[in-house]
């Protein structure tokens, strides 16, 4: 994994525009060094019935369109992004995400990687935010456990982990559970706080045909403390759809 500046995972309003300038350079340079060892490009289209990010709607229940690319090579570095129209409030805008990171094989299916990210909502700086990251990943399972400095809006130093399972029912048939648990270090004023955390989940079935994949899932959140409380008044669990073309 690489080693990023301490001082980028300090404090976002002492160097939010220099953070993000180095994530973009590390994300950068990870195409570099993937584009000079034999590396492939993939990427998808996707349409989606309501815009959930870690069960949390940033569509308020409308439909958005989604493109994600991807690029790693066979030396195990990889980088990447997505951009989806989200609505804030009364806010129409978009949601970029860009990553970059590195993964390394172990042992009977097993790997292992870490990186950065960097999320940018377009028109809406507040909600902008930083991660650092690391994963294990088997033919059977993948996990992760993200840290920010100041996540989401709320100026609070958060971890976020997650489990990813899937279980393939035929060839083009998969069995998708997700489950997350995003945690708070401190509060808004930087103290320790009563270590509010919430979940969510998703479930869902895949079927793929060609280049082609059809999703439906049921996703959920839980509402507890302070945590996402301008979603109060919102569904907090729901039916998805999506339609996604590889390519």
């Amino acid at each position: 994994m690489a080693v990023m500046p301490l001082r980028l995972f300090i404090n976002r309003h002492d160097a939010n525009s220099q953070s993000d300038k180095i994530l973009v350079a590390f994300v950068l340079l990870c195409l570099c060094v993937a584009h000079s060892a034999f590396a492939q490009i993939s990427g998808n289209v996707t349409v989606v019935t309501e815009y959930r990010y870690r069960g949390v709607s940033l569509s308020e229940g409308d439909p958005e369109g989604q493109l994600s690319l991807g690029y790693d090579n066979a030396a195990g570095w990889y980088a990447g992004g997505l951009v989806s129209g989200v609505r804030l409030y009364d806010l129409n805008t978009e949601q970029f995400i860009v990553y970059g990171g590195y993964t390394k094989s172990l042992f009977s299916g097993l790997s292992i990687d870490g990186g950065v990210s960097n999320t940018t909502f377009r028109r809406a700086s507040d909600y902008n935010y930083n991660e650092a990251y690391i994963g294990v990943t088997s033919d059977r399972y993948s996990a992760r456990l993200y840290y920010s400095p100041s996540y989401f809006y709320q100026n609070a130093r958060t971890l976020y982990g997650e489990l990813n399972v899937p279980y393939t029912i035929t060839d083009n048939v998969q069995l998708l559970a997700h489950i997350g648990l995003l945690h708070h270090l401190t509060d808004n004023d930087s103290t320790e706080t009563d270590l509010s955390t919430r979940y969510d989940y998703r479930i869902g079935l895949n079927t793929r045909v060609s280049d082609w994949n059809f999703q439906i899932a049921l996703v959920g959140l839980q509402k507890k403390s302070n945590i996402y409380e301008q979603y109060v008044d919102r569904h907090l669990h729901t039916w998805l759809l999506s339609t996604s073309y590889s390519f």
